[in-house]
């Protein structure tokens, strides 16, 4: 009789399991297996004024219901005041290992001389990924990467998730490992990115991660009508389960032009265009239409990291 207990004790726990390891993201969301969700993502939040008030009101009139803060950019401080007014907004840290601007640059928020490998001559992170790739300790970019962090929560900033600026942290295995073992520390859900050549990172995941199973942004510059009929198609197409939509939102004024000049993309006019899109009615019954459900990554931490 014992040994016929055990053995079906033994077989519900086997079955509890396996359920809970086959549960689609969408149903550890607490919605069915089947379901459309979707976190409409602003990306590069404290880079300038004209980026933190065309997000703010883009927020306000959800328009987009999430966003990351890059910590080591100037314009900062107007996010903490922000979130400090606003603290159930889904805010995250866009960690940045890279300054890409012609002649707006940052260098991190790690003492310097700890994080050299980091820094190009100048004082400066370098402008590529590839460089961080190629040339960043990962101890180094560890310390970085919690300084970040660390200086959101000092600034009454508390995230709810982290991504990585240009997909610096995606770029190899080891820099993945040490983003994610970071992210993990601070109980934060973390953006994972599958494109080639990245796709080995897979195996750093564990069963309770959630990550995204499709990250849409748009890459090619075009007219505003390519530029609405890209993302309705891409609403039109959503796949069941969770979808992020990168977005860039900013408007096209003299400070934003600034920043951006040299770029022929991700300019001043491409993120005025995103924000034009994303703030549309059209685009807005267009989720109605497609029975797509809003998710934040708010609710991915709780579902990562439920309360006790």
């Amino acid at each position: 009789m014992r040994s016929f207990v055990c053995s079906t004790l033994l077989s519900l726990l086997v079955v509890s399991t396996l359920n809970a390891q086959t549960r689609t993201i969408a149903e550890r969301l607490g919605h069915p297996r089947d379901a459309k969700l979707l976190i409409l993502h602003a990306d590069d939040i404290g880079v300038a004024h004209s980026e933190n008030a065309a997000t703010f009101d883009a927020l306000e009139k959800g328009a987009v219901n999430s966003g990351s803060i890059m910590m080591p950019t100037p314009w900062v401080t107007e996010v903490a005041e922000y979130a400090k007014a606003h603290p159930t907004a889904d805010l995250g840290l866009h960690l940045t290992l890279n300054s890409e601007w012609n002649t707006y640059r940052w260098g991190g928020l790690a003492p310097r001389d700890k994080v050299t490998s980091l820094y190009d001559p100048d004082g400066t992170f370098p402008r590529q990924t590839d460089t961080v790739a190629k040339r960043a300790k990962q101890d180094e970019v560890e310390r970085e990467l919690r300084a970040q962090i660390d200086r959101a929560y000092a600034i009454g900033i508390k995230p709810t998730h982290v991504d990585s600026h240009m997909y610096a942290l995606y770029g190899t295995p080891e820099l993945f490992r040490t983003y994610t073992r970071v992210a993990r520390s601070y109980k934060l859900p973390f953006l994972a990115v599958f494109d080639s050549p990245t796709a080995a990172i897979r195996s750093e995941l564990t069963p309770s991660d959630i990550v995204p199973n499709e990250v849409i942004m748009r890459l090619e510059k075009g007219s505003p009508e390519e530029w609405r009929k890209y993302y309705l198609v891409a609403i039109r197409t959503l796949k069941p389960g969770l979808t992020v939509i990168l977005v860039h939102l900013g408007y096209d004024d003299a400070e934003l032009r600034a920043v951006t000049t040299g770029w022929d993309s991700w300019g001043a006019d491409w993120r005025q265009r995103d924000y034009d899109v994303l703030t549309s009615a059209e685009f807005k019954q267009a989720l109605k239409d497609n029975n797509v459900v809003l998710v934040t990554w708010r609710d991915v931490q709780k579902a990562m990291y439920p309360t006790p």
